[in-house]
């Protein structure tokens, strides 16, 4: 099945360690799967106003929805199922934080918004993301930890043909002293970390890492355009906080 999915060349050997561990991937799809995807994005559907604001739309959405075409209705559904959770942990065994809990065979499965934590041991999702056009430079998040009850991250770029944006790609940070202060924050101070390397914003590139208090990570800085930021945020979350 992971043949079909965007991690069909995701190798551990090529898993990158500085500042965490990473793996970045070019042409993660087949052009025969990834155009249509592309061509089928809806827009941001917020104000004309916004400047570097996301817009989400849950995998459970587009499963459920007839406004979205079936080639997203299809991503999704293939992007929540529980193979790619136990995939993205197996491929970085040998990189997980000590309190990545194990998943046994007996690990329950379920879709966010579609789920109770009641029936659930691991939650997935494959959410559409957008940022606005940028009136101004900016971020619409700077460097930060993902919530900590997240097993993993995994962004695709949908980079349209003809965006000729500055920026935009995902910065990686590392600490200058240690994690401190309030590691939920929605970003962290600018003293506290320091930015090591720079993940482009390439049509069909991916980007996955295990969470953890080390996986400092933030949206670099676009100038201003016309164009929106597009990517798949795909995870699976459980329900207590890891770090």
């Amino acid at each position: 099945m992971i043949e079909k999915t965007v991690f069909a060349k995701a190798r551990a050997e090529d898993i990158r360690t500085a500042p965490f561990a990473h793996l970045v991937i070019e042409d993660a799809l087949d052009a025969d799967v990834f155009e249509p995807l592309l061509g089928a994005r809806p827009p941001f559907n917020g104000s004309a106003d916004a400047d570097n604001v996301r817009n989400a739309t849950p995998a459970w959405v587009m499963m459920t929805t007839e406004a979205f075409d079936p080639v997203w209705r299809d991503f999704a559904t293939l992007h929540t199922r529980p193979e790619i959770t136990r995939f993205v942990l197996e491929l970085f065994a040998d990189h997980l934080a000590d309190s990545q809990p194990s998943l046994d065979d007996a690990a329950r499965f379920g879709v966010q918004g579609l789920s109770d934590w009641a029936d659930t041991d691991v939650q997935t999702d494959a959410r559409l993301e957008i940022i606005s056009p940028a009136h101004t430079a900016g971020s619409h998040r700077k460097g930060h930890l993902d919530t900590p009850n997240r097993l993993f991250s995994a962004l695709l770029y949908l980079r349209a043909p003809g965006d000729d944006s500055i920026g935009g790609g995902l910065d990686l940070f590392r600490w200058t002293d240690g994690p401190k202060g309030q590691l939920d924050a929605f970003e962290l101070p600018e003293s506290d970390i320091e930015r090591v390397v720079t993940v482009a914003y390439k049509a069909n590139t991916l980007v996955v890492f295990p969470n953890s208090v080390n996986a400092l990570h933030g949206s670099e800085i676009r100038q201003p355009t016309r164009h929106e930021r597009a990517y798949v945020f795909m995870t699976g979350e459980v329900e207590n906080d890891l770090f």
